[in-house]
């Protein structure tokens, strides 16, 4: 997994994911990105296709049940306490995010980590990105070197496909599986 720093010559390069957990290809693939910008971890996914959003949910602004619709994900695992952080962005730039102690086992959801979330979303596809300030990654989960991670999708709901950029294993779809996150590396660009 890799994480780019950016100097401000435009953002990063993004992967893309083509392939869902069972190994069946998503057309068209989604795309997404891990930066450090400034003071800001900042992850950005984007797909050309239209995507189905919680009806309740608003750019910007937090709100549950995300993963029920078309949503990206990432997860952050703690070096130091072993927790990890689950955080879901909307298509439609509303985001969500909580903290787990163990797999599937929430410490709380949260609602003040000083994250700003944005996107456009359409027929012809999305962008979205969210940010979310190093400082209370560092403070909050021991950030850095250390912290393994993944980026995960939904998408075509309500038949709904499941994608991870790390392989997590076999049976159903599960993204809490912290053990077997990626480490990364930080790349210029």
């Amino acid at each position: 997994m890799t994480i780019y720093t950016v100097s401000g010559n435009g953002p990063p390069p993004l992967t893309s994911l083509a392939r869902d957990w069972f190994g069946n290809e998503v057309n068209p693939p989604v795309f997404f990105s891990f930066a450090l910008e400034g003071d800001a971890f900042v992850f950005r996914c984007a797909r050309q296709a239209a995507a189905l959003c919680h009806p309740a949910a608003r750019s910007g602004l937090f709100h549950e049940h995300l993963w029920e619709y078309d949503v990206a994900e990432f997860f952050l695992s703690d070096p130091v306490t072993g927790n990890y952080l689950e955080f879901n962005l909307s298509p439609n730039g509303a985001h969500w995010a909580c903290l787990f102690d163990s797999p599937r086992s929430p410490l709380a959801e949260l609602r003040e980590t000083g994250a700003t979330s944005l996107a456009t979303c359409g027929p012809e596809g999305w962008q979205a990105r969210a940010d979310l300030p190093l400082a209370w990654l560092k403070e909050h989960l021991h950030f850095g070197s250390d912290t393994r991670m993944n980026a995960t999708f939904i998408l075509n709901s309500p038949v709904q496909q499941f994608l991870t950029a790390v392989c997590l294993g076999d049976g159903e779809p599960d993204f809490h599986r912290p053990d077997r996150y990626s480490a990364h590396s930080l790349l210029a660009c």
